[in-house]
C-alpha cells in the first residue's frame, strides 16, 4: 500500500522544518495542515505557554471506517540540537543530513510513517478503527511536553509511540524511571596565592563527591551519570560556588531511589568534611513501565509485523519516551523501533528500506486494529 516516493518526500520535508525543543511552531502548523487534509480533526493544547515554547501538543482524531476500539499513535515534533537548518539528502540508499546538524529522523521518521500510513489506507479504501494521534513538543527535554498532555482526551486504551532506534520490528516493552538531581556547593573564598588555607573550595567538594559516586553502568537495569559541573572564576580566588547536575535511571523504581540516595550521601558528606554546604534538588522526570508480550498493543504490533514479513523482537530500553507518560496514566503503550541509526549525532541516518518498512508496519497496525 505504501507509496515510497511520497513517503521519502514527506520525510525530507519534515526534516527540513526547524524544530528544536520549544521551537516547534513551524512543525505543528505544517502537520496540522497535512492531517486536516487527510480528514483528521486537530486541536492544539496550551503546553507551549506553560513551558515557554512556541507551540503546544497536537491531538488529532480520524473517525473509523471499521469496528474496533480506537488506536493511539504518538511521535514527538522536536529534535535534539543542532536541529535548525537541516538539509537532508539521499546518499547510498540512506537519507542523511549534510553533517552540520542532526537529521531529525528522531522523530521525523515516525511522523512521516504515520502520514504515509494514513494516506495509503485512504488510497486503498482499507477499513480501520478510529485513529487518535498525540504529537508532542519538547520530548527531548525529559518528556516535558507529553507530561502536560491531557490523556483524558483519548478514547484509545492501546497506544504505539513510534520513537526508538533499532530495526523495524523491535517492540519496547520496558523503559526506565528517570530522576535528575542538581546541587550547589558553597565554600569560602580566599586569595589562592596569599591565603589559600583560609578558603574552602567548592570545586574540590564537588570533585570529591563525584569520586565517591558509583556512576555509568550500575547493573543491567540501572545507570547514573554526571552531566555537567560548573564554576566560573579566576584562578587566583578559591571558588566558593560550584554547581553540578546528574541523573539516575533504572527499570526498577526502587533502584532509582537507592542510587539517588547514594549520590545525595556522597555530596552531603563531601561538603560537610570540607567545611562547606550543599543544596540538592531532585526532580522525578518520568516513571518506568513494564508490559507483557500478551498486552494488547504488543500483540497488535507483533501480528502486524508478521503480516508484512518483519521479524519481531521484544526488548527493554534505557531511554524514556512519551510511552512512559501514557502507561502511567492507564493507556497501555509500546514503543516501536524506527530503523534510524546514530541517533542524536550529526551522523544520524535512516535507510529508505527501513523507512518504508516502518510506514508499512504502522499501516498494518492501523488496518489490523479491528481484528
Amino acid at each position: 500500500m505504501i507509496d515510497r516516493e511520497r513517503l521519502v518526500r514527506t520525510f525530507m520535508e519534515i526534516c527540513s522544518i526547524d524544530s528544536e525543543p520549544r521551537g516547534e511552531r513551524g512543525m505543528a502548523d505544517r502537520l496540522t495542515r497535512i492531517l486536516t487534509s487527510l480528514g483528521f480533526t486537530v486541536r492544539e493544547d496550551d503546553t507551549g505557554e506553560k513551558i515557554g515554547g512556541s507551540a503546544g501538543n497536537l491531538f488529532a482524531r480520524l473517525e473509523g471506517s471499521a469496528p474496533g476500539e480506537a488506536l493511539m499513535f504518538s511521535c514527538h515534533m522536536d529534535r535534539v540540537v543542532p536541529g535548525v537548518g537541516v538539509r537532508p539528502r539521499i546518499e547510498g540508499g540512506y537519507v542523511v543530513s549534510d553533517g552540520s546538524t542532526v537529521l531529525g529522523a528522531d522523530d521525523g521518521a515516525g511522523l512521516a510513517a504515520i502520514v504515509e500510513a494514513i494516506a495509503a489506507l485512504a488510497d486503498s479504501a482499507t477499513p480501520h478503527p478510529a485513529i487518535e494521534l498525540v504529537l508532542t513538543v519538547a520530548e527531548e527535554l525529559a518528556l516535558v511536553g507529553g507530561s502536560h498532555f491531557d490523556t483524558g482526551l483519548l478514547t484509545a486504551r492501546a497506544g504505539f509511540v513510534i520513537d526508538a532506534a533499532g530495526p523495524v520490528g523491535e517492540i519496547v516493552l520496558r523503559a526506565p524511571r528517570q530522576v535528575k538531581f542538581s546541587a550547589t556547593f558553597r565554600g569560602r573564598s580566599a586569595h589562592a596565592g596569599f591565603a589559600p588555607e583560609e578558603g574552602v573550595s567548592a570545586i574540590q567538594m564537588a570533585a570529591a563527591a563525584i569520586c565517591r559516586m558509583q556512576l555509568l553502568r550500575i547493573d543491567a537495569e540501572t545507570t547514573a551519570n554526571i552531566g555537567s559541573i560548573s564554576a566560573v572564576g579566576p584562578t587566583n580566588i578559591v571558588p566558593d560556588r560550584c554547581e553540578l547536575c546528574g541523573e539516575v535511571r533504572s527499570l526498577d523504581p526502587a533502584k532509582v531511589h537507592a542510587q539517588v540516595e547514594e549520590c545525595v550521601r556522597a555530596m552531603e558528606s563531601a561538603a560537610a568534611e570540607a567545611g562547606g554546604t550543599v543544596d540538592i534538588t531532585t526532580t522525578d522526570c518520568y516513571p518506568s513501565y513494564s508490559l507483557g508480550e500478551d498486552s494488547p498493543p504488543a500483540r497488535l504490533a507483533a501480528a502486524a509485523a508478521g503480516r508484512i514479513g518483519v521479524p519481531v523482537r521484544f526488548k527493554s530500553t534505557g531511554g524514556g519516551s512519551d510511552a512512559n507518560i501514557f502507561n502511567s496514566r492507564g493507556v497501555e503503550t509500546v514503543v516501536l523501533s524506527c530503523g534510524y541509526e546514530k541517533v542524536h549525532t550529526t551522523a544520524e541516518r535512516i535507510s529508505i528500506e527501513q523507512l518504508g518498512l516502518l510506514a508499512e508496519w504502522v499501516a498494518a497496525i492501523m488496518a489490523g486494529g479491528g481484528e
